[in-house]
């Protein structure tokens, strides 16, 4: 399979895929499967802005496991498998999943704030809004070992720096541009989360790390099992690389400069590591 440990991944024969990442694919197809093959069309799992005044809890924590179509699946699968797998790779499994559960639900409570103000009948689904809180993540870490990503150079004096922390805003831009019908508010929202996450502003909503710990050993025999086909991230393993390792950059270049730049400051190590917008749903 893929190794993740590594970036770009590469193709490892010996390796099996991430257990959640693979689960949330997975899911996620059979979920649109009977979408396409029944009736039900799981409006009330649409996140509208109102959802928190009328106590839909439901699709405040499920509305990003919805599609579209296939289509709008095959897209956010995309564009977050990497990523995610690379996460829970580094992170654990069962830490992911926590994650992924806190960070959906804190991404929905601003777009239903906001939304309730300037798209009250907007409603969003779909998973892009987890890539791009993944994709700030990442962008906000690496722009610690390397600050531009880019410089465009358009004349002899004239440049252009794209800096790595900003990268997530003019991916969203993009997408806003190639896909008129996704929701940019829905991607911003998970930008901004991805920043609340590498700024530690929510580590205290996690469960202890023993707690995590406890249920994968309540869990072992199932965990045995599903390790025949997938690779299970315990925590126990996983605490290394979040805590005394640190970061790991996804990519080798400017490393020095972006170790000097952070000595600089004080740091010595980078720790943890559908619209159709308008009246009825928006695709995030």
């Amino acid at each position: 399979m893929i190794n993740f440990d590594e970036f770009p991944p590469k193709y490892d024969p010996s390796l099996r895929p991430p257990a959640l990442t693979t689960g949330l694919i997975v899911f996620t197809f059979m979920l649109c499967v009977i979408k396409s093959v029944t009736s039900y069309t799981f409006e009330s799992l649409i996140l509208y802005p109102r959802a928190p005044l009328d106590l839909n809890l439901n699709s405040i924590s499920l509305y990003s496991l919805f599609h579209v179509n296939f289509f709008h699946w095959i897209c956010n699968i995309f564009t977050l498998a990497t990523p995610l797998a690379v996460f829970e790779t580094r992170n654990g499994t069962i830490h992911t999943g926590v994650t992924l559960n806190l960070l959906t639900v804190i991404a929905a409570l601003q777009y239903c704030i906001v939304g309730l103000i300037f798209y009250p009948n907007t409603g969003v689904i779909g998973l892009s809004g987890i890539a791009f809180l993944l994709m700030s993540y990442m962008a906000y870490h690496e722009s610690k070992f390397r600050p531009i990503m880019h410089t465009f150079h358009l004349s002899n004096s004239l440049e252009i720096k794209l800096y790595t922390l900003y990268v997530p805003f003019v991916v969203a831009i993009v997408f806003m541009i190639l896909f008129p019908s996704s929701s940019l508010p829905g991607h911003l929202f998970g930008i901004t989360t991805g920043y609340l996450l590498s700024y530690g502003y929510i580590d205290k909503l996690y469960p202890p790390s023993k707690v995590i710990t406890t249920i994968e050993n309540k869990l072992s025999s199932l965990i045995n099992f599903l390790e025949l086909i997938v690779t299970f991230y315990k925590e126990e393993e996983s605490l290394v690389t979040r805590g005394s390792v640190g970061y790991k950059p996804l990519f080798n270049q400017d490393i020095e400069h972006g170790a000097a730049n952070a000595a600089s400051h004080g740091s010595s190590a980078f720790v943890g590591e559908t619209r159709v917008l308008g009246t009825r749903e928006s695709t995030v």
